[in-house]
This record gives structure tokens, C-alpha cells and sequence, in this order.
């Protein structure tokens, strides 16, 4: 029989494509074969490099992995900014940083574009890693621990896009609308049908995907020269994430708490002398700096793509939006010593240094994965829903120290919840997805704006746990998809 060849697609024309399927089973265009385990690295490598270097876009997927326009995306559509308080900043004259129709689309809930996006390049990920990883297990002659190592980085990478897109697009209470999920090529199969799986289904393959990458890297280590996600921290860190987000998901199992505690408590392992804990390594983290830092680091290629939400580094020749204002009952979670409020606020706005200390600043999206302080604060609920109430304080008040802030007290019950809480809030102010994640997943979500764009009042009314929190499947998917299940009530509004 002659040897199968399995190819890949060089994926400039992939992102053309309309639905998930496109993606997930691969039809083979400007083909390059794949047969040995040095084949697998070298495609691999192309997508990998963008986790280098900084100034590189992958072969396929997203670039950087939680886009600018995603980030702020999920800021607008969540409640950390006084955005009818700073509507006159946004749209001003001085603004040279975007038009009236992208505060509209943020601000309105309207964005399709960037969830069109998210879908796209995520499932296209999806898809080149399928590939990759099948062929793996055809390489009879490849060096057996230097496949585990490349298998398991795929695994891992994988995994972080299925979990990103279940958390998406899949309300949290239905659990037969989980996300299209499809792990193979496709090519010896026909009529593959991409409908919605149960998201029970989709975790267990998100945590299948991390448990196999875990024992690899156990038995075998990493190549520290090819490997950026296989790594025992990183792995058991999302690990946490994704049992701790299961376990107020329709998906929920009396374990998920459990099992989050154990691979958080691994990920915080020996990790404290390394969470920095006064104002300048607070920012020199955020810039990148700490080589001992244990998270992965990713930042724009471009800068300034972030100033639109986060305000102008031109403000000090008065170009705007500047001297943004945040809601007061947020404001009012800093305590005074807080490295956090020097680093974040000028007063009572929104700091011109922001994110990372550097005056006139040029404003990169700059993005840390599988973060210690996450580990931390999933620890900390954790052993709060296992009724482990004083350990839960105890460690909450640990965290705290680490930035300086004011240990608490007495705190059991709902109060002591609601500071995790709080505690998550601040320590993930203008972080990716984390808040708008926060509000779907505690189900706090109730937010109701009345702005006025192109000489018309809108009124947008967003109730916990309301069709706001599942994102809208894409126009594309639902026309070429006949089994796909929309996400109900999303009307786009046509300026």
C-alpha cells in the first residue's frame, strides 16, 4: 500500500472561507507534504514564531492570540469604564484614533466584525493543529520523546482555543449549545456534520487535551528551544481555568472545584518571590522585563491599536480620548497603598501610563497567559465553594499583599465571594476578556447604557446572564451551516 501523505494548507487563502467546517476539515490547497517529524515542526514553528518575537504574525490564527480589537471589544461590553461619562472624549475632534461608527459598534454591543474574527481564526487554528497532530500519530519512526514534546505544545495550544471559544459563544446554563467541534482532517470522511455538541462534550475534550500534555511533559520534559505552551506550569494553570469556568456551567460535576484547587495549587507552586510586588516590577512585568516572569508574553506588532478605549498617548498636547473616567464604586475598591491604583489611575481617571509606567507611551496590547495571579485567585474560590472558608481568606489575604492592599476580616459567607470578587476585578482591570468572562460567569452581569450616535439616542439594556453573554455565531456560518443553532436575540443594528 502506498504511504498516505497527509497535507497542509499554506493558509493565505483559508481565512477566506465561510464556516467552521471549512476550517476543521481541511480541504487541501497549495499543497506541501508532510511525512516526518521535522515536516510537523517546520509548519509548526511558522505559527509558534509569533510567541518570539513580537514582531511576526503566525502562519494561521490570530495575531496576537487575544487581539487588540478583541480586547477591546470585551472591555466595551463590560462595566469597568464610565462610557456615557466619557462619550465626550470618544467622540471629539481631537480623536485621531477612531471614527464614530467603532464607538457605535463597541458601545452598542455591535461588533460583529471582531466576533466574526474571533470564530474565523480560532477554528482555522483549530483546523492546521488537527492536521499537524493526526500526522503525529502516523510518524512511526519519529524520535518517541521528541513527538510527545511537539504533540503535547499542539495539545496545549489547541485546547486554549477550544476553551476560548466555548466560553464565547456557549451560554452558560444550555448545555446541548456547546461549540462545532471537529478533531480530525476530514479527509477520509463525508458529510461531516458541524452541529452544536453538548458542552460536556467540549470540556472533556479540552481537559483530555491538557491531561495528555501533562503526562508527556512529564515523562519527557520540554525542548526549552521549540516549546512555548508545553509547560507543567502553564498546562496545570489552564488546567484550573477551565474546571473553575466548568463548574458554574451547565456542564458542572460535584469534582470541578476539587479538581481546580489541585492544578491551581500547582501552578502556584514555588511561584510567590516571583509575583511582583511594588509599583515599578508590577509595570516592568507588564513591559516584559522579568525574564523569570512565569507566563507567556505576547504583545501587538503595531502600536497605539489599543487607544481608541484606553486613551490617547497624545493626551499631552490634547489630543483625546484622555483623563478617562471609571464608575465610582469601582474606583472606590483601591485602597490608597494599592500598587494597582498608582499603576491603572492619575487621581481618579484613567493613568496616560497606562499599561506599563512608560510616559507618552505607544499603548501595545501587551498580554500575559497563564498568569501565577490567576492561578492564585482560582485557588482562592476554589477553597471558598469547598467550604474551606478560613484557607480562603488566608490566601485572599495573601494576594493582597502582593499588591499592598489591606488585608480583610470576618469576611465568610457571600461577603467573602463577593471580595474574590472584587479582588479579581481589580487585578484584572483592562485584561483580555477576563471581566466580561467574570460577569457571564458570576452572572452579575445587569448593564444599561443610553448613548447617542449619529444624531440618535440608543438604549442598550444587558441583564445577567441575558443573550449578551453567548456571542453572535457569525452570518456566514449560520447561511452555510444548515444544522447550526444560533445564538437567539442578537439583532445588528445598520448605521
Amino acid at each position: 500500500m502506498m504511504k498516505k501523505i497527509l497535507t497542509y494548507i499554506l493558509f493565505s487563502s483559508v481565512l477566506l472561507l465561510g464556516g467552521c467546517k471549512d476550517f476543521l476539515d481541511l480541504p487541501p490547497k497549495n499543497q506541501r507534504a508532510v511525512t516526518t517529524l521535522n515536516d510537523v515542526k517546520s509548519a509548526l514553528a511558522g505559527y509558534l514564531d509569533a510567541f518570539v518575537r513580537t514582531n511576526t504574525k503566525p502562519i494561521i490564527g490570530p495575531s496576537p492570540i487575544i487581539t487588540e480589537a478583541q480586547n477591546m471589544m470585551f472591555e466595551a461590553y463590560s462595566d469597568n469604564f464610565d462610557f456615557a461619562g466619557n462619550m465626550s472624549q470618544y467622540i471629539n475632534a481631537k480623536n485621531i484614533h477612531a471614527q464614530e461608527k467603532f464607538y457605535a459598534n463597541k458601545l452598542l454591543f455591535n461588533d460583529t466584525e471582531t466576533t466574526d474574527y474571533i470564530w474565523n481564526n480560532y477554528y482555522a487554528a483549530i483546523g492546521f493543529l488537527n492536521a499537524l497532530i493526526d500526522q503525529c500519530d502516523n510518524l512511526k519512526d519519529a524520535d518517541p520523546s521528541e513527538l510527545k514534546r511537539v504533540k503535547g505544545e499542539m495539545l496545549v495550544h489547541r485546547a486554549f482555543y477550544i476553551f476560548k471559544l466555548q466560553q464565547y459563544f456557549a451560554p452558560m446554563d444550555k448545555e446541548e449549545l456547546g461549540i462545532p467541534l471537529y478533531l480530525h482532517t476530514g479527509q477520509e470522511e463525508i458529510d461531516i456534520v458541524m452541529d452544536r455538541k453538548k458542552s460536556s462534550e467540549i470540556y472533556r475534550v479540552v481537559t483530555g487535551d491538557l491531561k495528555a500534555a501533562l503526562e508527556y511533559y512529564q515523562s519527557e520534559g520540554p525542548n526549552d528551544g521549540f516549546n512555548r505552551f508545553f509547560n507543567a506550569r502553564f498546562i496545570q494553570n489552564l488546567l484550573a481555568q477551565v474546571y473553575w469556568f466548568k463548574a458554574e456551567s451547565s456542564a458542572k460535576e460535584s469534582t470541578d472545584y476539587e479538581q481546580a484547587k489541585v492544578y491551581a495549587e500547582a501552578a502556584t507552586k514555588d511561584v510567590d518571590a516571583l509575583i511582583p510586588n511594588t509599583l515599578v516590577a508590577f509595570q516592568n512585568v507588564q513591559r516584559n522585563l522579568n525574564p523569570d516572569y512565569p507566563a507567556v508574553y505576547q504583545q501587538s506588532v503595531s502600536f497605539g491599536m489599543l487607544m481608541p478605549i484606553y486613551g490617547s498617548n497624545l493626551d499631552y498636547i490634547g489630543y483625546s480620548p484622555n483623563s478617562l473616567k471609571v464608575p465610582a464604586d469601582f474606583f472606590s475598591l483601591f485602597d490608597d497603598m494599592d500598587i494597582r491604583k498608582a499603576a491603572y489611575f492619575t487621581g481618579s481617571v484613567m493613568s496616560s501610563t497606562w499599561p506599563d509606567g512608560m510616559v507618552n507611551g505607544q499603548k501595545h496590547i501587551r498580554i500575559h497567559l497563564f498568569t501565577p495571579e490567576e492561578a492564585y485567585l482560582i485557588l482562592t474560590e476554589s477553597q471558598y465553594r469547598l467550604g474551606q472558608q478560613d484557607q480562603a481568606l488566608a490566601t485572599l489575604n495573601k494576594f493582597k499583599g502582593f499588591r499592598g492592599a489591606k488585608a480583610k476580616a470576618g469576611l465568610n459567607g457571600t461577603e467573602l465571594l463577593q471580595e474574590i470578587v472584587n479582588e479579581r476585578r481589580k487585578e484584572f482591570f483592562c485584561d483580555t476578556d477576563k471581566r466580561w468572562l467574570d460577569l457571564k460567569r458570576y452572572n452579575i452581569g445587569n448593564i444599561e447604557r443610553k448613548l447617542r450616535f449619529f444624531n440618535k439616542e440608543y438604549t442598550v439594556k444587558v441583564e445577567a446572564g441575558d443573550y449578551h453573554y453567548a456571542l453572535p455565531i457569525p452570518l456566514t456560518e449560520l447561511q452555510e451551516n444548515p444544522v447550526m443553532v444560533p445564538n437567539m436575540g442578537w439583532n445588528p443594528i445598520v448605521f
